[in-house]
């Protein structure tokens, strides 16, 4: 399969965003943007991330074999891109704090978080998914839309239901559940 008609038979898939935080051995933050996340397990609690083998933040996950997985809110496209850039310092202007653990939180500007270590790491093709046990977490945006990715854009989905909400939106069937797509956020 060529290389293109794959990522856009990927873009038809919409999925949440997240941005990977660690600590080099220094304790410098470093951090990712990703779509790239799934639940694995609930017993024990384990979820994966994939990441690309170039990144230059997969050296510091795997040193570090610990990592908080931070689900963005909607509203905050400009810090996934920033995070998704090959900016030296991520962290200069975000603000953060850390863990019990010690690793970056990202907390004014997420839904909820998941504070992982690696178990094990697969390769495959020019990613590598890291297999992480959830250690600890919370959700902090209650009743807050995540940001979502679409077809190369970021966005919200919303319940169709809502006050003063514009009925010029179209619905998608969720889960038994009419949601509507809000546009390109930036």
């Amino acid at each position: 399969m060529e290389r293109q008609a794959f990522f856009e038979i990927m873009a038809s898939f919409p999925s949440g965003v997240a941005v990977v935080t660690t600590v080099d051995a220094g304790g410098a933050p470093f951090g990712l943007t990703t779509t790239a996340v799934s639940s694995v397990s609930a017993d024990p609690p384990t979820l994966l991330v994939c990441v690309d083998l170039a990144s230059r933040t997969l050296p510091v996950l795997r040193s570090a074999g610990r990592f908080v997985v931070n689900f963005v809110r909607a509203g905050r496209s400009d810090l996934c891109l920033l995070f998704a850039s090959k900016t030296d310092d991520k962290f200069a202007h975000v603000a953060w704090r850390s863990t019990r653990g010690g690793l970056p939180l990202l907390e004014q500007d997420i839904l909820a978080w998941a504070e992982v270590t690696t178990e094990r790491e697969v390769e495959v093709g020019d990613h590598v998914v890291l297999i992480a046990r959830v250690e600890d977490g919370d959700v902090l945006g209650h009743g807050l839309p995540p940001l979502m990715y679409y077809r190369r854009s970021w966005g919200v989905w919303t319940p169709t239901h809502e006050r003063g909400e514009a009925e010029s939106m179209r619905p998608i069937e969720v889960s038994a559940r009419d949601l509507r797509w809000h546009g390109a956020e930036l």
